[in-house]
């Protein structure tokens, strides 16, 4: 195995590698994927519960359209 080298921005969850992982499955990818978009989901739910708690009627985005950007 190669040696890598990593690092990580203060704040952030994103390692950033030097090189490719060439032996990632299509079902890692998956997982990953799915991990940060529930994740995200559950940001999002927490916002704007936050917001409805505090009176706040509008879309925690300010967009008046729940959010979504289709």
């Amino acid at each position: 195995m190669s040696q890598r080298h990593k690092r990580k921005t203060p704040g952030r969850r994103v390692w950033v590698f030097s090189q490719l992982n060439h032996d990632l499955q299509p079902e890692q990818i998956a997982r990953i994927l799915v991990a940060a978009s529930l994740e995200q989901a559950q940001r999002e739910a927490d916002a704007r519960r936050l917001a409805a708690e505090m009176g706040n009627g509008h879309d925690v985005d300010g967009s008046g359209d729940g959010g979504r950007h289709d």
